[in-house]
Formats: C-alpha cells, sequence, structure tokens
C-alpha cells in the first residue's frame, strides 16, 4: 500500500511538472533542480513590494495552478523568479546584445506598449502561439499583432480619466462629459475666477501626442490622418480652447506628475490624466474632491482612448525549462489573483474586469471609469515605426498652429506628406 500510493504520489507531481506548474517539495523530500528565471518590469519604488509579493506567491502557490498547457519539465523541483527593474528605454539595446551574444539574462519582461514594433522588426521578442489569452480579457486590451503573429501577452493596461474639482462648480453645474460641456464649462469658472481652470497635457513628446490622438478620435478622425477632417475639427477646438483664454498657460508643460500638483494646488479645476492621478490625490486626502470620468465624447459620440501601459513578453533566445517557467509566470500573471492583487496594493488599472472588485473602497469610481474608459481603448499604431514620426508631428502642430498660429491646413497638409513619406520608406 506505501508503494503504491508513493507511486500514486509521484505521478502526480510528475503531471503537475508537465503542465509547467512549479511543484514545491514536501519536507524531507528531494527538491531536485530549481528553475532560477528573471523578470524584468518598471516600477516605482512603492509599487515594488507588491511585485515581490506576487512573485512569491507564484512560487508557492503554482502547485495548485491550473495552467492548461504541457510543458517539458523532467527533472524540475521548483521555479524562483529574481526581480530586475530595466528602463524600457534601454531594454531594447540590453536585449539586442544578448541576443547576438546569445546569453540572454532575463527570462520575461514587460515593455511600453508603444515600443514593440523594434522588439519584432529586431528580432528580440520571440512568438507565442502556443500560450493562450484569458478568456476574461477583452479583445479590444490584447496587444497588436506583428504579421498577425502574437508576441505579447497583455499585463498593465492604463487610461486617461477626467478629473473635475467639485469645489470649484458653480451650483447646480455637473462635470462635463462632452466636449461641447467641457467648452462650456471652462468659460464658466474662468468667468467665476477670472483665469483659465481647464489643463490639458500638451507637454513636448507623448503627453501632447497622446491628448491630439483622443481629440481626433472623439471627432470620427483618425489620428494617423492629420489632415483630414476629424483632425481639423480636433485642432480646431483645441485652438479656440486656447485663444479664447479657456485653456491654462501651464498646459504646455503638463504631463503626468505635474497635472496631478496642479490639481492639488488649484492651478486646474478641469483635467485628463491617467489613472495613477486616482492614488496620489487619495494619498494628499483630496479624492473625495473629486468627480471622476471616463473622457469627454466628442460630435461623434465617440471618446476612445489611448490605451497605455505594459504588456509582457519573453526574448528570442530563452528557450527549454526557462521559457516553460517564463510561461508559467505569464500565465499566473494575467491570472485573476495575481491581477487583483495588483488592484489592491498597487491601484492599478486590470486586464480583467473581474479583479477590479479587489480595489480600495475609495476607488470604485475610478475602477467603474477605467473600465468604461478600457472598453473604447485604442492601441496606437506602431506595425511599422513610424508612430515617432507621428507623435512629432502632433507636437510640432500644436506649437505651430496654437502658439505662432500659423494656418492650419496648411501646417496639417505637409505634417501629413511627412508621414507618409516615412509610412511609404519605414525605418531600417
Amino acid at each position: 500500500m506505501k508503494t503504491t500510493a508513493a507511486w500514486g504520489i509521484g505521478l502526480l507531481a510528475a503531471a503537475l511538472v508537465a503542465a509547467g506548474v512549479a511543484v514545491l517539495p514536501a519536507e524531507g523530500q528531494d527538491s531536485g533542480r530549481t528553475i532560477v528565471i528573471t523578470f524584468s518590469v518598471k516600477v516605482e519604488d512603492r509599487e515594488r513590494p507588491a511585485l515581490e509579493e506576487l512573485l512569491r506567491n507564484f512560487e508557492r502557490q503554482a502547485p495548485r495552478t491550473t495552467l492548461g498547457r504541457l510543458v517539458g519539465y523532467s527533472d524540475s523541483g521548483r521555479i524562483q523568479v529574481n526581480l530586475i527593474t530595466v528602463d524600457p528605454t534601454t531594454l531594447i539595446d540590453r536585449l539586442g546584445r544578448e541576443t547576438r551574444a546569445g546569453t540572454p539574462t532575463i527570462d520575461l519582461f514587460t515593455q511600453d506598449n508603444l515600443a514593440l514594433w523594434p522588439l519584432v522588426h529586431r528580432g528580440l521578442a520571440q512568438p507565442l502561439p502556443d500560450v493562450p489569452d484569458p478568456p476574461e480579457v477583452p479583445q479590444n486590451l490584447l496587444p497588436p499583432r506583428f504579421d498577425d503573429k502574437r508576441y505579447f501577452l497583455p499585463f498593465r493596461p492604463n487610461v486617461r480619466l477626467t478629473y473635475t474639482d467639485r469645489r470649484c462648480l458653480p451650483t447646480g453645474l455637473s462635470p462635463p462629459t462632452t466636449l461641447a460641456a467641457l467648452e462650456s464649462t471652462a468659460r464658466q469658472l474662468r468667468a467665476r475666477s477670472g483665469t483659465p481652470k481647464l489643463t490639458l497635457s500638451l507637454a513636448p513628446g507623448d503627453p501632447t501626442a497622446v491628448t491630439i490622438s483622443e481629440l481626433i478620435l472623439a471627432f470620427g478622425g483618425d489620428p494617423r490622418v492629420l489632415n483630414g477632417r476629424g483632425s481639423v475639427q480636433a485642432f480646431t477646438y483645441l485652438s479656440r480652447l486656447w485663444r479664447s483664454g479657456l485653456l491654462t498657460r501651464v498646459s504646455f508643460g503638463a504631463r503626468f506628475d505635474t497635472e496631478v500638483t496642479w490639481l492639488e494646488e488649484g492651478t486646474s479645476c478641469l483635467a485628463q490624466n491617467w489613472s495613477y492621478t486616482s492614488s496620489e490625490l487619495a494619498n494628499r486626502g483630496l479624492l473625495s474632491d473629486f468627480a471622476v470620468g471616463a473622457g469627454w465624447r466628442g460630435p461623434s459620440g465617440e471618446a476612445r482612448h489611448v490605451i497605455g501601459g505594459d504588456v509582457l513578453g519573453i526574448p528570442a533566445g530563452v528557450k527549454g525549462p526557462k521559457r516553460d517557467a517564463a510561461v508559467a509566470l505569464a500565465e499566473y500573471l494575467m491570472s485573476r489573483e495575481a491581477q487583483q492583487l495588483l488592484a489592491r496594493e498597487n491601484t492599478w488599472p486590470s486586464i480583467r474586469e473581474d479583479a477590479s472588485s479587489a480595489a480600495p473602497s475609495d476607488q470604485g469610481t475610478t475602477y467603474r471609469a477605467i473600465n468604461d474608459a478600457l472598453q473604447d481603448g485604442w492601441y496606437r499604431p506602431q506595425d511599422n515605426g513610424c508612430w515617432p514620426v507621428l507623435s512629432e508631428s502632433m507636437n510640432e502642430a500644436v506649437s505651430r498652429v496654437l502658439q505662432q498660429t500659423q494656418p492650419l491646413k496648411t501646417v496639417l497638409d505637409g505634417l501629413q506628406r511627412k508621414y507618409e513619406r516615412c509610412y511609404q520608406n519605414p525605418p531600417p
């Protein structure tokens, strides 16, 4: 009986190992070998403890996690994960050097979803046809494919929300939910305070590109067609806000961090910023003063939102048991349990709506707004490497049209030709 029982336990352990699950040895048993993998993720210092807790949970709980796939461990005992931080701006160069040398030191990484094309174009990320997307993740939150192949997995989305300081609003006035109402409200706030109170993120670089993209989408346009009807309407609207004195001057330096400061100080009463703003305002005891919304809808009736955040990938040179372990970790990171922990501890938006219930109680309104906004999510195009040219053109348009008052259509026509030249001859 003892021999039969031992054989059965061994068979069960072998099955778990074959399913890609780390089997932690019982006390007194041979531990087998340990598969050590390295996970690179860019997080703030205050967010790191939750990631470390998540990885320890994975190491302990993997034996009871159903991964639904077969991988080929024959002698593994457990998985150990080392957490490192590599900045997204240097990750590509590091992976390039290691791939050429055949010495990968990273087994699973997160990367900004705006910087995926170079990883695929340079052969630094491997296809993942054998890793299923969780059915609980909406289709519009699945990372873009390249040549109809899946290289990346969803992990941490981000989206911008609207913030309205209720203390600024005249009695009876509700927070604006459309661009027309936003303009009207901005006029009333300026009349009441004598200064503009609407701030839009127009700092050089990505802040401007995100703001312009969302405005173009709200007017029913395509951000890749800068001289199209929707784009012209978006820039006309933005120019009117600026020339009518409704837009704060600090808008031209507004980005993710300064937006929070200006909301706290009262420089802004209306703003749109990434959802982490809610946790920052909550930490400062101010979140209850703000109405948090999913966005301002345009004449098209749409309020499409740029999806920011990070996705998961596996470097091209990772193979064998290390790849199997990396896949197992990736699948765990997409699980409800993991996503709930990140929502609860770091107040991160989740790829899964069934994880939002774990968010802190004072963030309920924020998470409802996040889920609403993500339903209208939009990934920035990067299939040919020309997004940087498009982003640069949007920034140039803001400078020339708003600040230098150059003719709108002439500026947009010239910038569109610049983008089309890149599209016809993509960067190497």
